[in-house]
């Protein structure tokens, strides 16, 4: 909203916001909030120091100036962020305080009183159980090009859907099923039903972030309705809405990345991996009979050698015997 300065000491000086305030915090969590300290007059520079008053919550803090820093002379707006994070062995609850940020001149004092301006910021945190829920803000459909056939295969279009997700939870999120229904330019006639195929990335706590849906379309070029799903949970359904579809021929949308396997349907799927699959299975076993074959070859070549051999095989265990025998007979 506009600038509320809050706890201003003099004019021409404040925050925005003047807090740190969030419920949805979880243990082991964390959350940034950015502040802009505000000057109309920035004459020269100023000394900022940050003194926190946050029982039992200290080490939770940090400032990524650091708790003294420089307000520069001729900028009317510095940015800060201060980012808190929860312990992963915080007891549920919740917590308040306050950050304060006393500035002072760098110039010796002209007329004995030095002028510190300051101001407050509030906190106000909540340490709850998991909350998994995202808010989608925005969406976005790009033109796709239709399908292509490669030697026996049919390779779908791949339509691109943008999505922009603000986490409202305190935990990844992200949604797990797209689905579009797709209609003629009426409307009315409904052609084709399709669902994401990639894996969407996940979106962290208090974070907004842009994702894409991948989704097979078998249709011709041409203009459509697409009437989309997104799936928050299960079928808890985050937005639902209607986008125009254009498809266009083969080749037309420059560096345009169609569907490799993944895009591909179940039985040309299969069409690939079983000959691969069987491939495999016939070189094992070819080779597990050429290792096991081997067994019985040695035999036969030992005994191709055995004519010297035999005659010792055949007295080495007379002797052997016999000098246990005589082993025994002296003992």
């Amino acid at each position: 909203g506009a600038l509320g300065f809050s706890q201003q000491a003099l004019a021409g000086f404040g925050i925005t916001p003047p807090y740190v305030r969030n419920d949805t915090l979880r243990p082991g969590s964390e959350y940034t909030q950015e502040i802009i300290i505000v000057r109309s007059d920035p004459v020269e520079d100023l000394n900022a120091e940050i003194t926190m008053y946050t029982p039992g919550i200290e080490t939770w803090f940090s400032v990524d100036r650091g708790m003294k820093f420089v307000l520069p002379k001729g900028e009317s707006q510095v940015r800060m962020n201060i980012t808190v994070r929860v312990p992963e062995d915080a007891n549920l609850g919740s917590y308040s305080g306050n950050i304060r940020i006393r500035t002072s001149s760098l110039l010796p004092p002209t007329t004995g009183v030095s002028l510190a301006l300051g101001a407050q910021i509030d906190v106000h945190l909540k340490v709850v159980e998991e909350i998994y829920d995202f808010s989608v803000r925005r969406v976005e459909l790009f033109e796709a090009e239709q399908g292509v056939k490669k030697w026996w295969l049919y390779f779908p279009g791949k339509i691109k859907f943008a999505m922009y997700i603000e986490n409202i939870g305190n935990v990844p999120a992200f949604p797990p099923k797209v689905h579009f229904d797709i209609y003629d330019t009426t409307g009315q006639t409904k052609l084709e039903s399709t669902e994401h195929t990639n894996t969407i990335d996940r979106i962290l706590p208090f974070n907004t972030k842009k994702v894409y849906a991948f989704l097979p379309t078998t249709l011709p070029p041409g203009g459509y309705r697409a009437k989309y799903t997104i799936y928050k949970q299960g079928e808890d359904v985050a937005q639902q809405g209607e986008l125009s579809l254009s498809i266009l021929p083969h080749g037309t949308i420059p560096d345009y990345e169609g569907y490799g396997f993944e895009g591909l349907s179940i039985g040309d799927k299969l069409s690939v991996i079983v000959p691969v699959v069987l491939l495999l299975f016939a070189i094992i076993g070819f080779f597990w009979v050429r290792i096991s074959g081997r067994g019985p070859r040695r035999p036969r070549r030992e005994r191709r050698d055995d004519p010297p051999s035999r005659s010792t095989s055949r007295s080495a265990p007379r002797h052997i015997s016999g000098g246990v025998v005589d082993l025994s007979r002296r003992k």
